[in-house]
This record gives C-alpha cells, structure tokens and sequence, in this order.
C-alpha cells in the first residue's frame, strides 16, 4: 500500500478547509469538464468537486460549462478561493487523495490569474522527477505503453513533470470506426509512455490547428510542463487507473 508524499494515510469526510487552488488541470469529459489544481495555502493538489458529488453518479463529480473551462472560475492559471470538505467515505483511491466537496454556501473567489509560465513556476515543488515518481512509484507500464495505477491505491492521482520537448509526440488514434482522439507518447526517465490527452487547451489547440499546430507548439520550445492524473476506473477495467495528459505548458 502506497501512501501519500506526506507519509501519512489520508482521511475522508472529516475536515472543512479554507484553499488557494491554483488551477492547473481542466479535462474535457463531453460537455462536463473535471478540474484540479496546487493549494497554495498546504502545497498540494486537490481536486474540487461540485456539491452533490456521489461516488455512484459520475457525471455529479463533474463541473458544467458555466464554472469551467475558458473565461469561467476554473480556467487554467486562476487563483481561486474556495472552502471544501474531504472527499466522502467510499470514495475510491487514488482519487480519494485529492478530492474535495466545494460548500457553495460560501461563493468562490477568483483572487488572481497567472499566465501559463507563471503558474507552471508557481506550481514547482509539485514536479517529480518522472512519470513514475508522480504517482509515487505504484505505477504499472503494459507492454501496450500505457500505464496504470491499480484502484485503491493509497497514494496521489496527480502530479507533474518537465520534460525536454524532444521527449513528447502528440498523434491521433482512431478504434474502429470512432472520431480520432488526440494521444501523446511521452518519454520519461527512458521508458516511452501512451497517453490519453483530455487537456481542455490541448484538444482546444488540436481542434483549431490539428497536429501541426501542437507539434510547431512542441518545436518552438526548449521544455515541456506536463500536468499528469489518472483517470477513473472504466467498467470494462475496473482495477485500473490509466495515466493520462491534464494539461501541457510549453516552456
């Protein structure tokens, strides 16, 4: 078993806390987005959830369109102000160590905006060292090069790291007859990683521009921030957390 950086196992569903999340991570799912970001008060991430979030409703732990995404409180790079409680009592790990209600009797706040280079310095002491070392070493790479980290794991869902830009190809992948999907093949500490990229700006840019717009990003920049997580465990898979590509910084 796996614990968090802290050393000690996190609780849930006991404390209410006042955070500075820096917002770091918006993810698309649909038309809902998920997000994540550095409290600046404890220095480590957390990932707010909307009230009425419920380990058995997915799609309840996801924010709409009018509290997230581009011009909204949670836009990559705003400081924001919010009280949340822990994550509740069957809340599944590795999430569970980072997830947190949001009390909307209290409103958010978005104190400041940082510009993308600024809130990748703000954001330092949470880069690792690798890939692995983000997930504190429980994850597992298939021989498919995708990686997991098995459910239940007590331990971060996630991290970050920076990267020479030689060391990320983004491409498309399409299964069967699907619409392609925007992947990114990542070398880190020697192994080469297949990554799912549900990044917001990334997709963004990637709709705009297509691959050649993301790969002149990559070239015109000597280094990358990349923001990690894990996703949810899918039916199909249900013991396994894959890592995927939250957000791109280009340095």
């Amino acid at each position: 078993m796996q614990v968090g950086r802290s050393g000690a196992v996190p609780q849930k569903g006991k404390t209410v806390a006042t955070y500075e999340v820096i917002v770091t991570d918006v993810t698309c799912y649909g038309s809902l987005y998920c997000v994540a970001g550095w409290d600046r008060l404890t220095g480590q991430m957390i990932r707010p959830e909307p009230p009425g979030a419920n380990a058995a409703d997915e799609a309840s732990r996801f924010w709409n369109s009018g509290h997230a995404g581009p011009g909204k409180t949670f836009a990559v790079g705003n400081v924001v102000s919010l009280i949340a409680t822990d994550a509740l009592p069957n809340f599944l790990f590795p999430h569970a160590t980072e997830d947190r209600i949001v009390d909307m009797g209290t409103p958010m706040k978005v104190l400041q905006t940082l510009d993308a280079q600024c809130m990748a310095a703000a954001v330092a002491a949470g880069v690792s060292g690798s890939l692995n070392l983000a997930f504190d070493g429980a994850l597992v790479r298939a021989a498919s090069r995708k990686a997991y980290v098995p459910t239940g794991n007590i331990g971060p869902s996630l991290g970050a790291i920076e990267i020479p830009s030689a060391d990320i190809i983004f491409f498309e992948h399409r299964w069967g007859d699907e619409k392609p999907k925007l992947r990114a093949r990542v070398t880190s500490a020697g192994q080469i990683f297949d990554l799912s990229v549900p990044a917001e700006a990334a997709r963004a840019r990637w709709r705009s521009a297509g691959l050649a717009g993301l790969r002149a990003d990559v070239q015109a920049s000597n280094r990358v921030h990349i923001r990690v997580g894990l996703s949810r465990p899918m039916p199909s898979k249900p013991k396994e957390c894959y890592s995927q590509v939250n957000g791109v910084v280009f340095l």
